[in-house]
């Protein structure tokens, strides 16, 4: 990959201190900036390209990228996430098995990726797809994310887009200039910025619509009365791709690539990078504080030797409470034990309110209805309840997360950068619950109700018709008659009733099992990822500590081994320390320097 200017600034930093760290016998420092150093250098931009189906998301990647490698025919929609990264020689991979195993990936030819994109390999399931391609773009650090679009937005497959968002650094939200934002396009907008640091909307299809500029106006009003304040920009992927093949700037820079590619390289490349200097640049700052530490201490007991009883002392002192800042009582422990039982119990009560509502609202829905004729719609509005409440239970665990994160930081006085959490497979973990599903009624019960209600009117009917005979009254015949008729009538509208209610008795008990099912599974990949995030803080923050705690020790050591020094030796130690302080110093004013260009 290509590096920026200030990449290669705090490469050039990070190769200095791990050199003193190298020569200060701190091999703890230094497998600390090697994870630096291939965090900064490996770091790619995933950007996620969502929207509704047949609106040009593979179209416009290949536009991005000038190459055919998304699948765009008329028949085919994109059934699976379709990754595209950096990589050569050019490969493609699908990464196939059945949900709730371990994919195993497979390479696939090029040939194939139309068949492998519309869910399938050999008659196995496709997770994902990977592609790797050796184009500039993606050189400078882009992976672009082409996400199905199969159900729509509003759909449990919308939903499950947004839980992979937190993952991703920008969204590319596509939509046609066919017709103006639907209500569930600005919907899905709204949580697209909750869960993703930049949004851009990439209208398409400017070629094929002649009002394209009046409908990027209508929708602007849109997003300006939904309080979304993200820029349009209006592409022609046609023109960009024939600009690609006839070398023509002028139609190049009519379809409005030049624009989303400016704002993909500033904004959003620029960002990530910057983000990530800066995490770099934080943590480097504090192995150079560590030797700075060491450095310092021995260097004043070399120059004032009758001072290092005091300094060893006090060195003592800093070395006891660098061991209980290591140890399991630290207060930067307690910080993160009690805020992990607050962040389980704050996310488990999160995901309780939101499946309560979910069953308030779902038995309400059924109440206006027959199960039996409103089934398939109350299926799907399920399935996309229940991905909603998986992904909203998603966002307030990664944004609590974050908050303990920084909490515990302070304790070390340091600024945290952005949490790196091993979030939930929402899609996976759902897809292992069966949905809900309209029981039977028992058919020889209700036909059983019918017929003794059409018998009872009949009867009614009978007995009115003999006594009208007996008594020789004949108008009593065709009373009995309408009698029996009307009560024929009621009984089989209480009949008709009490099997509806039945039903919506059967089809609240089917919604409870798939609530509960649901807060079972996604509950348990929360208390995951809660235990993840733990691990992950838990060894982020132990290893500062043991940093801290080695520092002491070794500068102790170093203090009581310079009071026994020879004069002659004194000298030349201090010599060497003092370059040291420089150097340190130097690298310091470095990171200084940078980080106020940053």
């Amino acid at each position: 990959m290509t590096q920026s200017a200030a990449v290669a600034r705090s490469l050039a930093d990070l190769g200095e201190v791990r050199r003193m760290a190298e020569q200060a016998h701190r091999g703890d420092l230094v497998a600390r900036l090697d994870q630096l150093s291939a965090r900064l250098t490996g770091a790619d931009v995933p950007i996620a390209v969502v929207g509704e189906f047949k609106q040009g998301k593979s179209t416009l990647i290949n536009a991005l990228l000038r190459t055919d490698v998304c699948p765009v025919d008329a028949d085919v929609v994109t059934a699976v996430p379709t990754i595209v990264r950096y990589g050569t020689p050019p490969s493609a991979a699908a990464f196939v098995g059945a949900e709730g195993e371990t994919p195993s990936r497979v390479a696939v030819p090029f040939d194939r990726l139309r068949e492998v994109v519309a869910g399938g390999h050999n008659g196995q399931p496709v997770r994902t797809v990977e592609v790797r391609l050796d184009r500039r773009l993606l050189r400078g650090g882009m992976t672009f994310v082409d996400t199905p679009g199969v159900g729509g937005l509003d759909s449990a497959h919308g939903n499950l887009t947004l839980g992979v968002l937190p993952l991703a650094r920008a969204a590319l939200f596509v939509t046609d200039a066919a017709q103006e934002l639907t209500e569930p396009e600005l919907d899905f907008l709204r949580r697209t910025v909750q869960g993703c640091p930049a949004v851009v909307c990439v209208m398409t299809k400017t070629d094929l619509h002649r009002q394209w500029r009046r409908i990027a106006e209508l929708n602007r009003a849109h997003l300006a009365r939904a309080g979304l304040p993200l820029r349009i920009v209006a592409v022609s992927s046609f023109l960009r791709l024939h600009a690609g093949r006839s070398g023509d700037d002028a139609l190049n820079d009519e379809s409005g690539f030049p624009t989303l590619l400016g704002i993909l390289a500033r904004e959003v490349l620029a960002g990530a990078e910057t983000t990530t200097v800066a995490a770099t640049r934080r943590d480097v700052a504090f192995v150079l504080g560590q030797l700075r530490d060491q450095v310092a201490v021995e260097r004043t007991a070399v120059h004032h030797p009758e001072a290092s009883a005091e300094i060893a002392d006090r060195l003592a002192e800093k070395v006891r409470r660098s061991a209980r800042l290591a140890g399991p009582a630290a207060s930067w422990q307690t910080a993160l034990n009690d805020g992990i039982q607050d962040l389980g119990t704050q996310v488990d009560q999160d995901l309780r309110e939101r499946l309560r509502s979910m069953q308030r609202h779902g038995e309400a829905l059924l109440e206006l209805g027959d199960p039996k004729d409103t089934w398939p719609d109350f299926e799907a509005w399920a399935a996309k309840e229940a991905t909603a409440v998986a992904v909203d239970n998603l966002y307030a665990l990664v944004a609590r997360a974050d908050e303990l994160a920084r909490d515990v930081a302070e304790h070390f006085d340091h600024e945290y950068g952005a949490l790196d959490l091993d979030l939930p497979a929402l899609a996976g973990s759902l897809s292992t619950v069966d949905g809900p599903r309209m029981r039977e009624d028992r058919t020889a019960g209700r036909w059983l109700g019918m017929f003794t209600a059409a018998r009872l009117a009949v009867g009614g009917v009978v007995v009115a018709h003999a006594v009208g005979t007996l008594l020789e009254m004949a108008f009593l015949g065709p009373v009995g008659a309408v009698a029996g008729l009307v009560v024929g009538h009621r009984l089989l509208k209480i009949e008709r009733g009490r099997q509806v209610e039945q039903r919506r008795q059967l089809a609240r008990q089917e919604l409870r099992r798939y609530v509960d099912e649901v807060g079972f599974v996604v509950g348990n990949d929360s208390r995951d990822a809660v235990r993840r995030a733990q691990r992950y803080l838990r060894d982020e923050f132990a290893s500062r500590a043991l940093a801290a705690q080695r520092s002491s020790a070794q500068a102790l050591a170093a203090v009581r081994e310079a009071g026994e020094l020879p004069e002659a030796e004194r000298a030349g130690r201090a010599r060497e320390l003092d370059g040291q302080a420089r150097a340190l110093d130097r690298v310091g004013e470095s990171l200084t320097r940078s980080g106020g260009r940053s």
